[in-house]
């Protein structure tokens, strides 16, 4: 008996394992549902235009739907497409995450994209300064004739400070071939000192040199860039200065950017020009366009943003230009000969503010812009505020020597000038120390167009800025604020009355840089560089 029921105990036992094996084996094959994913890597380390592809399980192995999707936290550092191919964009960190179809079951691999490998460089140089590097400039460059250099975007150029010989050189960059700087509105080229020497201290410090181009130079673009801290004082021993490209035997300030070919094709666009010791933008020669580009804090003793003389022809517009030493716009004929002709010049719908403060006050000179010595110009719907004089032109219609080309427009330009006033002994004695003393009737060379707008006592006018202290920021300021916005509030009165019925000069054929053909954009029928918000 007790045989018996042992027997039949290990009977029951063993069909319930049986019968468990089975359900179990039943199970497992008709569940297919997804459980979870996971990558092949959970961080990857990357370098700019780089890549790496991902690969991955699904669990089960048997699932039966195996479909995923891929995303990222942030494209502008890294993307990723439909095969998990991951690539590097710019330095920062991004996640990428991976997502079952099924289940919406997710694995993440963080990335952090580094700044590609600093190099150094002087002298001779040609080719790709690749995206998102380093450049250290540690002696004078050149780029030959016939050769040319392309910055990408976020690239960073250090340039040093120290002399370069006994007379103690700052280091230029002459331009014999063609430069084509290409940063973006996100990420923008840099050209610039060592950071710890980026100090207001050092605004007019005269750091290094500038961008030459030579009479060789064909084409010059730079777009999304900041240049600052030029105007180095040239030597006997500059590289302008043996080239021919400034005075001989030095002792002139460089400026920021100067051409010399009246063949060559020039583009400055979306670009910030500031903490210059002399001009901004110099040019002897070429066809120019420079559009929605910054100045500020340009000139120590002297300087204009935007300088321009024979051998060019010359469309500059929607620039904003504040306190600038001399003039937002020199425009000039000087250096005509057989192979430079007559400068032409349209400057129009800038935002001007600010300008001719800072001159050395021996005695008032220019202000805001000032045309001379045969150069033929139309200068149209130029907003100017708190300027230091209104638009001039010296002896315009006495004589063929001083004064700009008979056939000349200034007209439809908008002045306005709020109650600041100038401290400076020498202002005070020419009476000329708030900005509504240089745009009242009867200063010498001013120029009254029959359209112009302008405020009859001090403070009248407001252009209504959205927010700029119009009637508040001191007038010898040069320190900028990237807050303030020069766009114009809704009812301003410099939003209507502009002229629109006159063509630029390359707003059909444009110049062509590197293949693209950049066009002046049209007049705007608002005052200055903005319009409303």
């Amino acid at each position: 008996m007790k045989k018996q029921l042992t027997f039949r105990l290990f009977l029951a036992v063993s069909a319930l394992f049986i019968m468990a094996g089975q359900g179990c084996k039943k199970e497992n094959a008709s569940d297919q549902s997804v459980k979870g994913v996971a990558l092949s890597k959970t961080t990857v380390t990357l370098k700019p235009g780089t890549s790496e592809t991902l690969s991955y399980t699904v669990f089960p192995e048997n699932a039966s739907n195996k479909n995923v999707s891929w995303s990222t936290s942030d494209a502008s550092v890294a993307t990723v497409n439909t095969a998990g191919e991951v690539t590097a964009v710019k330095p920062g960190t991004a996640t990428v995450t991976i997502t079952t179809q099924e289940g919406s079951e997710t694995a993440t691999c963080s990335v952090t994209v580094t700044q590609n490998d600093a190099i150094n460089v002087s002298g001779n140089v040609e080719g790709t300064w690749a995206k998102y590097s380093v450049v250290n400039v540690t002696g004078h460059l050149k780029i030959p004739a016939g050769k040319k250099l392309v910055i990408e975007e976020g690239v960073e150029v250090i340039v040093s400070t120290g002399g370069q010989d006994a007379n103690d050189t700052k280091i230029e960059w002459i331009v014999d071939g063609n430069l084509y700087i290409t940063g973006t509105d996100d990420n923008p080229v840099l050209i610039s000192v060592p950071s710890a020497q980026r100090t207001a201290a050092n605004s007019f410090k005269r750091l290094w040199g500038g961008i030459i181009g030579s009479a060789t130079a064909a084409e010059i673009l730079i777009d999304h860039a900041v240049i600052e801290y030029t105007g180095a004082i040239t030597t006997s021993t500059s590289p302008s200065v043996v080239s021919g490209l400034f005075k001989a035997g030095g002792g002139e300030g460089m400026v920021a950017f100067n051409t010399n070919n009246p063949s060559g094709s020039y583009v400055i666009q979306n670009t910030t020009f500031r903490n210059t010791g002399e001009d901004a933008i110099y040019v002897q020669g070429g066809n120019c366009i420079f559009t929605n580009n910054t100045f500020y804090a340009v000139g120590e003793a002297g300087g204009e943003a935007i300088n321009v003389k024979a051998g060019c022809k010359v469309d500059a517009a929607y620039n904003l230009m504040y306190s600038a030493n001399t003039n937002a716009f020199k425009l000039s004929n000087s250096g005509a000969d057989a192979h430079r002709a007559q400068a032409q010049i349209y400057a129009y719908n800038n935002t001007i503010v600010n300008t001719g403060w800072r001159r050395d006050p021996n005695g008032p000179k220019g202000g805001s812009i000032w045309a001379e010595k045969g150069a033929l110009v139309n200068v149209y719907n130029n907003l100017v505020v708190n300027a230091m004089f209104r638009a001039k032109a010296p002896k315009w219609g006495e004589n063929a020597t001083d004064g700009p080309d008979l056939n000349s427009k200034i007209d439809y330009n908008y002045y306005a000038a709020g109650p600041q006033t100038s401290t400076v002994p020498q202002h005070i004695a020419n009476g000329t120390a708030s900005g509504y003393d240089g745009f009242k009737t009867g200063v010498k060379d001013a120029v009254y167009g029959n359209n112009d707008i302008s405020g009859t006592a001090a403070g009248d006018k407001d252009p209504r800025f959205v927010n700029f202290p119009f009637s508040s920021n001191p007038l010898l300021d040069f320190a900028f604020d990237a807050s303030w916005n020069f766009h114009l509030q809704a009812g301003s009165p410099a939003l209507t009355g502009a002229k629109t019925d006159f063509t630029p000069y390359f707003s059909s054929t444009g110049v062509t840089v590197n293949g693209t053909t950049y066009k002046s954009p049209a007049p705007a029928a608002f005052f200055g560089a903005f319009g409303a918000q």
